[in-house]
């Protein structure tokens, strides 16, 4: 259930990250991370990724030997108020373009959210990168779309990111 620019009911949440690093180490990261390592936190635990081009499937523990890619599907359980509630989330990847420096994530279908995610790169003068998360997102719910939606999906794009940086400073 992809956002479209069209349809303005829909709330939008930011977040931005610096990296000390150049662009392309950053992207690479990013694109081959193991979703074991990149949804691992807290409150993100991954489950499952299957390809919808490849037919291949991914669980934890298993070894990830491709790259980020469109038609992806990724599952993952989240742990709120430290596992008192359990959520499983999917996500679609529906566009991954080194050249534009974006990588483009809807939510499955049959989700509590609709919407969009936007990864985008930008390379700064000094050399690092800045990567730019905004989400497009509704739920038809008030009090979910307000007040639960946005202190979640900070925290679980900040422990996303956080797991890619330790990833990037892992390779030094």
């Amino acid at each position: 259930m992809c956002y479209s620019d069209s349809d303005p009911n829909y709330h939008e949440h930011f977040e931005k990250y610096l990296f000390d690093q150049p662009f392309d180490e950053v992207w690479e990261t990013y694109v081959s991370i193991d979703p074991a390592k990149a949804w691992a936190g807290k409150m993100l635990h991954f489950n499952q990724l299957y390809s919808r081009e490849t037919g291949e499937e991914v669980f934890p523990g298993q070894e990830f030997k491709a790259e980020m890619g469109v038609g992806q599907v990724i599952i993952l359980n989240l742990h709120v108020f430290n596992g008192a509630i359990k959520l499983t989330i999917g996500h679609e990847v529906m566009e991954v373009d080194k050249n534009k420096k974006l990588i483009r994530i809807c939510y499955l279908e049959n989700s509590k959210s609709e919407g969009s995610q936007f990864i985008s790169f930008k390379t700064l003068p000094d050399g690092k990168t800045e990567v730019s998360h905004k989400t497009f997102y509704r739920s038809g719910s008030w009090f979910r779309d307000k007040v639960i939606y946005p202190y979640f999906h900070t925290k679980a794009i900040n422990e996303f990111h956080g797991n890619v940086r330790n990833a990037i400073l892992a390779n030094y």
